[in-house]
């Protein structure tokens, strides 16, 4: 997959991204479990990118770019103070 795909990839999900962290947070509150709020994202998010008819790429090769995006989110969102603790 090329920048310009992947870029534009990531871009349009950012909404939908943001709306899966806060889901995953609400779903499995506390700290400490960060592994277990990515995993149940990356299945929810696998799901929908493999059940869309015109996907042609592997979600294995997007989701790197899908993990480090949401470690970004997640980070930000911690420093801003956005999830409480």
């Amino acid at each position: 997959m090329k920048f310009i795909s992947i870029a534009r990839l990531i871009l349009s999900l950012l909404p939908v991204l943001i709306e899966a962290i806060k889901a995953a947070e609400e779903a499995i509150p506390g700290e400490g479990k960060g592994e277990a709020k990515l995993a149940l994202i990356r299945t929810v998010l696998e799901v929908a990118y493999t059940s869309a008819t015109d996907v042609s790429d592997k979600f294995d090769d997007v989701w790197p770019v899908m993990q480090k995006t949401i470690g970004s989110i997640v980070a930000t969102f911690n420093k801003l103070g956005v999830f409480k603790k």
